[in-house]
C-alpha cells in the first residue's frame, strides 16, 4: 500500500530498522547537502519533495509508508519509510480477436490466432481465452516479476534530484545540474546501505557534515538509526517542527522577562525558522526615543530588514526591546546582542530622519509631484492614474453610497502621494500605512485616512478585506483601473506569469464585493474603467478585444475563488455559465445550488431537465401559443410552468435562490410526463415548434439559476 503524508513527527530510523516490517523492507534517507537555500524556496520544495518521491515510487510500482521531508538552510531532507525491498509483480493481459475468429470450428487456431500470437512474441499454444460481457476473446497474458528495489533507487533518486523545481535556480562553474543553490555532498542510504549515484560528479554516499560554524567537518553516517542523532551531537537540529517550536519558547521566555510578550508574527516565525539550524534567540533593547515613531514604522524596521520580533506590553503598545534569532551559540552572546543592537539604532535613525523630513510636507502638497512619476509608458503618469481613479471612485459611491462620495474623491486624490515620501522609499511595504499617517498627521478627517489605507486591501491571499465604505470604494476603484490599464495594452497575464498581480487584483475586487455583500455590476464596472483607454491610447495601441478579454478574465478568477473554497466545479460552471455579473448574487447562487444538490429531488429533477436542454435546437427562438397546445401533457406542464413562474421572478427578485430553485421542483414531474406521451418533434411546424418554444421557456427559465446542462 502507497501513503502518502506531510511530516508530523519525525520519523523511527532506530525502530524501521528493526522489527514489525516486512523481511524486505527499509526506510530510504536521502540528503541533499547544499549552500544556504533560501527560507522560501525551502517550504516550497519541501512539499513539492513528498508529491514527487510518491509519483515516483509509483510509477515504478513500489510499495512504501509515511514520507516525510525535512529541511534546513544547508540541507534537504527525504525519508521514505517500510519502502520495500522488491517491485511489486504485474500481470499484463492484451486482448485478441474474438475466440469464433481465432479457432476453427474444429478447435484449431486460424491465421487470425498465428498473427495475433506473433504480434505479441508467444506461441499459439500459450494464447488463454478471456470471457467478457460481449463474449469470449483470446488474449496474451505477461507476468512481469518485480525486481529488487535497491537496484532502481539510483535512477530514481537522481530524477527526483532533478527534478525538484525552485522559482530561481543556480548553475555553478562547469556543471550542468540546476538546484537553488549549489548542491556539495548526497547523503543516500536505503536501511544501512549506501545508494551509489552520480550526477555532475558530485558521488552519493554515507557522509554528512554538521553546523556551518559549529561542527563544520564531515562525519560518517554508518547506520540509519543514528541518523538524527550524529546531527544533533553536530549542532543541527533537523526537524523544521522541533526548530519552530524551540524558537517559540525561547521568544516566549525572552519576552516575559521584558514583562511583555512578542507581537504575534507566524510568517516570520516561519521564515526564521527555515534560516537557522540551530536556534538561540538574543534580547536586545533599543532607545526608548524611537518610541515615538509609528508603531508601523518600528515593526517594519525590525521585521523586513532584521528579522527581529517585536515585543509589546498587555495593551499591544511596543515596548523598547527585540528578540533575534541566531544560528550560532558563542561563546559570549553578549557580543551577538550588542552588535544586533548597533546594527538597528542605524536603522531607527534613518526611519526616524525620514519621518521627520516627511513631516515638513503636508501629503496633499506631494500630489503635484505624481505628474512627474510615469505609471507606465503607455499608460501616463501616477497623477493621471489618480485622476481615473477619482472618476471611478465618484461613480461607484453614486450606486454604494452616495453620502461617501466626497470623501472617497479626497481619498482618491491622496492615495498615492505618500508613494514620494522617503519611508516610503525606504520601506516600500509600507506604502498607504504610512498615508494613512501622514493623512492623519496633515489634518485629513479619519475616514479618509483609513481609505487611503484599506484602498491596497487586500494585499496578499489570505489577507483581510477593507471595511469602511470608503475604503471598499477606493480599493475596487484602484484594482479596476490597475486591471483595465494593461489589459488595455494587451498585457494580460499568461501560465505562471502574472508580473502585475493582476490576477491577485481581480480576486480582491471580487471577495470585495461578495464579503461586503454590495450588488455591482462587473460588467459595468468593466465598461466604466475602460473607457479612459480609449481616448489615451491610439487604434494601434488599444486592445481590440479589451472588453471581452476582462470578462474572461473575470470569470477564470470567479471560478477560481469558488473552487478554492470547496465549491465542485461542474457546479461554479454552471452557474457562471448562465450569469457572473453580481458577485455576490453569483456566490449566492453557487452556495444554493450545492444545497439543493443534496435533496433527494435533484438528480431526477436534473435528469428531466437536461431532456428538456438537449431537445432544443441551436439557436432556437419561438413564442408559445396556447391554442397549439393539444395534448393533456402539454398542458399541464404549461400550466405548472405559468404557476410558478411568476413566484420564481418575485423570488429571485428578492434574491432567495434556494427558494427560486424549490419553485422549480414540480416541473421535474411534468416534464417527465410530457416526454412520455407527447412527441416533441411533431410533424406539424407549428406544433412542433410551440412544443419547443414551451421547453424553451422552461431552460430560460431554469438559466437564470445556472446551466444545469453542464452539472454531471
Amino acid at each position: 500500500m502507497m501513503n502518502r503524508n506531510q511530516n508530523s513527527e519525525l520519523p523511527d530510523l532506530a525502530s524501521l530498522s528493526g522489527a514489525g516490517l516486512t523481511p524486505s523492507s527499509k526506510p530510504l534517507l536521502l540528503e541533499i547537502g547544499a549552500e544556504e537555500i533560501p527560507s522560501k524556496f525551502i517550504l516550497q520544495a519541501l512539499e513539492k519533495m513528498d508529491e514527487l518521491i510518491s509519483r515516483l515510487l509509483a510509477e515504478h510500482r513500489i510499495d512504501f509508508g509515511k514520507v516525510s521531508t525535512m529541511g534546513t538552510p544547508r540541507r534537504l531532507v527525504l525519508i521514505v519509510e517500510n519502502l520495500a525491498g522488491f517491485q511489486q509483480d504485474i500481470v499484463r493481459e492484451v486482448t485478441g480477436p474474438a475466440r469464433k475468429v481465432a479457432y476453427d470450428e474444429s478447435g484449431q487456431p486460424t491465421k487470425a490466432a498465428h498473427g495475433f500470437a506473433k504480434a505479441q512474441g508467444i506461441l499459439v499454444e500459450d494464447l488463454k481465452i478471456k470471457v467478457t460481457q460481449k463474449g469470449e476473446y483470446i488474449c496474451a497474458v505477461f507476468e512481469e516479476k518485480g525486481v529488487e528495489v535497491k537496484t532502481l533507487l539510483p535512477e530514481i533518486l537522481t530524477k527526483f534530484i532533478t527534478s525538484i523545481s525552485f522559482q530561481k535556480y543556480m548553475r555553478w562553474m562547469d556543471k550542468n545540474l540546476k538546484f537553488a543553490r549549489p548542491i556539495h555532498w548526497f547523503l543516500a542510504l536505503y536501511g544501512d546501505d549506501i545508494i551509489p549515484f552520480e550526477i555532475d560528479s558530485i558521488k552519493s554516499g554515507n557522509v554528512t557534515r554538521g553546523h556551518r560554524f559549529m561542527s563544520p567537518g564531515a562525519f560518517q553516517v554508518k547506520e540509519n538509526k543514528n541518523y538524527y542523532t550524529l546531527l544533533e551531537s553536530n549542532y543541527v537540529i533537523l526537524d523544521q517542527e522541533r526548530r519552530k517550536k524551540m524558537i517559540k519558547e525561547q521568544l516566549k521566555e525572552l519576552s516575559y522577562s521584558t514583562g511583555g510578550e512578542i507581537l504575534p508574527d507566524d510568517e516570520l516565525l516561519t521564515e526564521v525558522t527555515y534560516l537557522v539550524e540551530f536556534p538561540v534567540a538574543v534580547l536586545g533593547s533599543f532607545d526608548h526615543k524611537y518610541i515615538s515613531l509609528p508603531k508601523e514604522v518600528l515593526i517594519n524596521t525590525m521585521r523586513e530588514h532584521q528579522r527581529y520580533f517585536s515585543v509589546t506590553d498587555d495593551r499591544g503598545e511596543l515596548l523598547p526591546f527585540f528578540v533575534t534569532v541566531s544560528n550560532i551559540k558563542a561563546e559570549d552572546m553578549s557580543l551577538v546582542r550588542l552588535g544586533n543592537e548597533r546594527v538597528l539604532k542605524a536603522r531607527l535613525e534613518d526611519a526616524k530622519f525620514y519621518f521627520d523630513e516627511d513631516l515638513k510636507k503636508k501629503l496633499q502638497d506631494r500630489v503635484k509631484d505624481l505628474k512627474g512619476v510615469i505609471y507606465q509608458d503607455k499608460l501616463g503618469t501616477l497623477y493621471q492614474k489618480i485622476e481615473r481613479i477619482k472618476s471611478l471612485s465618484s461613480y461607484l459611491a453614486k450606486k454604494m453610497d452616495p453620502s461617501v462620495e466626497k470623501k472617497v474623491v479626497r481619498a482618491a486624490y491622496l492615495c498615492k502621494a505618500d508613494l514620494l515620501t522617503g519611508m516610503v522609499g525606504e520601506f516600500p511595504k509600507l506604502q498607504g500605512v504610512m498615508g494613512k499617517r501622514y493623512a492623519l498627521l496633515s489634518g485629513e478627517a479619519p475616514e479618509i485616512a483609513e481609505a487611503i489605507y484599506e484602498h491596497y486591501l487586500p494585499r496578499f491571499s489570505g489577507d483581510k478585506f477593507p471595511k469602511t465604505k470608503a475604503g471598499i470604494i477606493l480599493s475596487i476603484a484602484d484594482k479596476t483601473d490597475t486591471i483595465s490599464g494593461f489589459f488595455s495594452l494587451g498585457i494580460i497575464p499568461t501560465g505562471s506569469e502574472d508580473p502585475y498581480a493582476l490576477r491577485r487584483q481581480a480576486q480582491g475586487i471580487i471577495g470585495i464585493l461578495i464579503s461586503s455583500r454590495y450588488r455591482i455590476s462587473l460588467r459595468d464596472l468593466i465598461t466604466k474603467a475602460s473607457g479612459p483607454f480609449y481616448h489615451l491610447l491610439s487604434k494601434k495601441e488599444i486592445n481590440p478585444n479589451l472588453k471581452e478579454d476582462l470578462s474572461v478574465f473575470f470569470r477564470q478568477r470567479f471560478e477560481y475563488i469558488l473552487t478554492s473554497e470547496g465549491y465542485r466545479y461542474d457546479v461554479v460552471n454552471a452557474v457562471l455559465t448562465s450569469d457572473f455579473d453580481i458577485p455576490v448574487d453569483v456566490k449566492d447562487r453557487v452556495a444554493a445550488l450545492t444545497l439543493f444538490m443534496k435533496n433527494d429531488e435533484f438528480h431526477p429533477f436534473n435528469a428531466a431537465l437536461k431532456r428538456v436542454i438537449n431537445i432544443i435546437p441551436e439557436g432556437f427562438k419561438g413564442r408559445i401559443k396556447k391554442n397549439l397546445l393539444k395534448e393533456d401533457a402539454e398542458k399541464k406542464l404549461y400550466k405548472v410552468y405559468s404557476d410558478i413562474k411568476d413566484i420564481f421572478e418575485a423570488r429571485l427578485g428578492a434574491k432567495d435562490f434556494s427558494g427560486a430553485i424549490s419553485e422549480l421542483i414540480p416541473l421535474r414531474e411534468a416534464i417527465d410526463n410530457f416526454f412520455e406521451k407527447v412527441m416533441v418533434m411533431d410533424k406539424k411546424t407549428g406544433v412542433r415548434n410551440n412544443r419547443i418554444s414551451l421547453l424553451k421557456g422552461i431552460q430560460e427559465l431554469s438559466f437564470r439559476i445556472a446551466d444545469f446542462s453542464k452539472i454531471i
